[in-house]
């Protein structure tokens, strides 16, 4: 894949990799992809809490919870 940045989010890049130690601009873009991808998996957990937590008081089933915790998770890894 190739990227065309303005210049000055180039070098922007360039220096928010180099201050947090990445060996180069492309390291740095694919952890922010990551990291990204982590977050969506947090908050669709987030929202499935909560959405039970202000269900109709029907039981909750931890292992269909995690079943579905962890189809979003792979979801979101196979989209990155």
């Amino acid at each position: 894949m190739s990227v065309v940045l303005p210049r000055n989010i180039e070098q922007m890049a360039e220096r928010r990799a180099s201050e947090a130690g990445f060996q180069d601009v492309a390291s740095y873009l694919a952890h922010l992809i990551a990291a990204d991808a982590r977050n969506a998996s947090d908050e669709a957990l987030e929202g499935a809490l909560l959405e039970g937590l202000e269900g109709d008081g029907e039981e909750w089933d931890a292992e269909a919870m995690r079943a579905e915790c962890r189809a979003t998770l792979n979801a979101t890894e196979k989209g990155s």
